[in-house]
């Protein structure tokens, strides 16, 4: 019999995911707290409806969280209705959102006061990963709560990695976040050049492409920039939040980062210059590069 599965947040990451968990048979329990947005996808999946992240995690083995941010995380498994004062021994809590390791031991700790166990398991991919459940899956908790939750993982993600203990996942992800920063802010440079050289895009980005300087970055950012494509596969809103996180890990341990700091002021410069900067897609920090006359 398959793991009864809770999924609380049903954002642009949320929604993808906790459709390929019910689309793969888990029994599934989900709340979001924009209610139409878990009773659509509770018609177009045929799953179950929780009142709370506490009713959820009441009639679930395994509670999956994928919130924004460190309030958010908080306010889901701390506050009124939240999901700690509802666990106990045999149950699993998964926070899959971006909000460092600080915040990944405190809320492991009160998970395991309560018998239960926790892993903290970030994912990179995107909206397009989520969607089609290849993402990339970090995750850090014990090796027997990370058994355990590996089915559930393999709904959602192609690479699943236990990277250690609590806090090893979202360690992990903040080096993810500095790599794909500077790709991005690489792909950016790239393309604009490629522009303003009068270049054919599509046979340069083939040939960059096939060669050293190839990225994931490049393959898929690059052709929106050309495009002026600005949709969002990951805000620049939540990037902005995830290279704070990064740079204050970096901080933490006397490491520094200046292209990591030069990236950041630049999608925050594009925040700051469109109406909307924020919700775009971090593919629009080519803005940042040719702002507007």
């Amino acid at each position: 019999m398959k793991a009864r599965i809770g999924f609380v947040g049903l954002g642009l990451m949320g929604n993808g995911m906790a459709r390929n968990i019910a689309q793969k048979g888990f029994p599934l329990t989900i709340y979001n707290r924009t209610h139409a947005k878990a009773v659509s996808l509770a018609a177009e999946v045929g799953c179950e409806i929780g009142e709370s992240p506490r009713a959820v995690t009441e009639v679930s083995d395994i509670i999956i969280t994928m919130v924004s941010d460190v309030a958010d995380v908080d306010e889901v498994y701390f506050g009124p209705n939240g999901i700690v004062d509802a666990l106990f021994a045999g149950r699993i809590a998964v926070d899959m959102g971006t909000v460092g390791a600080v915040c990944a031991r405190r809320v492991g700790a009160a998970v395991e006061a309560k018998g239960a166990a926790f892993v903290d398991a970030p994912v990179s991919g995107g909206s397009w990963g989520a969607a089609n459940g290849t993402l990339s899956i970090m995750a850090g908790g014990t090796e027997a709560a990370f058994a355990t939750v590996v089915p559930v993982f393999e709904a959602m993600g192609s690479k699943i990695v236990h990277c250690g203990p609590i806090g090893s996942g979202q360690s992990t992800k903040m080096v993810n976040q500095v790599v794909g920063a500077l790709n991005l802010e690489s792909a950016a440079e790239g393309i604009l050049l490629a522009l303003r050289c009068g270049l054919d895009v599509a046979k340069t980005l083939d040939a960059v492409g096939g060669g050293a300087a190839a990225s994931w970055a490049w393959t898929n950012l690059a052709p929106r920039m050309a495009a002026e494509d600005f949709a969002p596969g990951f805000k620049i809103a939540h990037q902005i939040k995830d290279l704070r996180l990064a740079l204050q890990a970096a901080a933490e341990v006397g490491v520094t980062l200046p292209g990591t700091q030069l990236v950041l002021t630049h999608l925050e410069s594009v925040q700051a210059m469109l109406p909307d900067g924020g919700e775009r897609g971090t593919q629009t920090v080519i803005r940042a590069l040719q702002p507007p006359e």
